[in-house]
């Protein structure tokens, strides 16, 4: 039976290996990221909740690799001259002042160019929230494009027929799947291809398998042979996939 541990906003599904060979609880997550409480048969559900209590820490830095994650980048003012990530690769940014309402962004393939009205070049606070807002639209509507083509390039070969897909922003997840839906955060953009189909392949595995089982991870592992470094990627980088 799978258990829910919450830990902030963060949920961690958890299944209790009872045992009438040990004497102690104690914790365990393999490399497909599933937490097991072994725990002796004379444990009470009390008993296992206290340990995860006193086991947050660990569980978060094991699960999530916080100790290990790259550093976020330091946050913009939307200068020329500055980087913005895409598709894996940092690409240098130039600011022109244009007769445009609103800051516009575009990309030419080797740079992104933002308009904007001369009222937004200085580096004020307003100013950098209404730059950084027209990078995130034009993320997003890249996001909706491209990330639904690679929905579509591999929901075929898992036998996807009856999903759609939608692209969002979530607060602490990278894709999920339900009723027939699966949603993207339009932050995977940032990230290499490679990680975009990983998690693609990882939600289309969920029409198919519930829960992270052995059968799940041959599912995706049939697609994404390489699965393993590519969540260790997503792992370790996530958090520089940041506007």
């Amino acid at each position: 039976m799978t258990r829910q541990y919450h830990i902030g906003q963060t949920v961690v599904p958890y299944e209790i290996d009872w045992s009438e060979d040990r004497e102690t609880i104690g914790l365990s997550i393999d490399s497909s990221m599933e937490l097991t409480v072994q725990a002796p048969m004379s444990a009470t559900l009390s008993d296992v909740e206290s340990t995860l209590d006193d086991k947050q820490p660990w569980i978060l830095e094991t699960l999530y690799g916080l100790g290990e994650q790259s550093d976020p980048p330091l946050d913009k003012e939307f200068l020329s001259g500055e980087k913005l990530l895409y598709r894996g690769r940092q690409y240098r940014l130039k600011v022109q002042e244009a007769d445009v309402p609103e800051p516009t962004v575009s990309f030419d393939g080797n740079e992104f160019t933002l308009q904007v009205h001369r009222f937004d070049k200085p580096a004020d606070g307003v100013s950098v929230r209404r730059k950084r807002q027209a990078v995130v639209d034009w993320y997003y509507k890249q996001a909706e494009n491209e990330l639904r083509e690679r929905f579509e390039t591999h929901g075929p070969k898992l036998g996807a027929t009856d999903v759609s897909v939608e692209v969002t922003d979530f607060d602490d997840r990278w894709g999920e799947y339900e009723d027939g839906v699966i949603r993207l955060h339009w932050r995977l953009v940032l990230a290499p291809v490679r990680i975009q189909d990983y998690v693609v392949v990882h939600e289309l595995a969920h029409t198919k398998h519930d829960r992270h089982s052995a059968g799940f991870w041959n599912t995706v592992g049939s697609v994404i042979p390489d699965y393993e470094d590519r969540r260790e990627w997503l792992r370790l980088n996530g958090n520089t996939l940041t506007v």
